[in-house]
């Protein structure tokens, strides 16, 4: 069974942080992303740096990424496809931040625009009663 990973501080940073910035350095790219069939969790491929042509999966599990790799598993360390999982996330977090901040600066901003009517939305049809239908071909 999978452990969370401890966010014990080693030099002034935590292990996650110190993942992301060895992926960072790396320039591990993710080449798939997807969900596990069995249960729907998101999953993540991340290249293996020691074994060339390996794919390590990455899946979110319960708020908790979970990665079967060498450098993960013993321990619960976390691995460098971990923290290049948690950058990409981190990343999408903030753009969807800024984007929720910038729409909502622009609907505070923006003047209320009265709607105009249809040119035929002021005719008097309620004063006809004749029993006709007509459709336009």
């Amino acid at each position: 069974m999978a452990k969370r990973v401890a966010a014990a501080k080693v030099s002034g940073q935590t292990a996650i942080e110190r993942a992301q910035a060895r992926a960072t350095a790396a320039g591990l790219p993710i080449v798939g992303r997807g969900w596990r069939v069995a249960d729907g969790a998101l999953t993540w491929a991340v290249p293996s740096q020691s074994e060339p042509g390996k794919v390590h999966y990455v899946v979110l599990v319960n708020d908790t990424l979970l990665c079967g790799c060498k450098g993960c598993a013993p321990a619960g360390r976390v691995c460098i496809h971990c923290g290049r999982v948690y950058n990409e996330l981190a990343s999408e977090a903030k753009a969807f931040a800024d984007a929720q901040r910038q729409q909502a600066a622009s609907a505070t901003t923006a003047s209320p625009v009265a709607p105009t009517p249809h040119p035929g939305a002021t005719a008097p049809l309620h004063r006809d009663n004749s029993p006709v239908s007509i459709w336009r071909a």
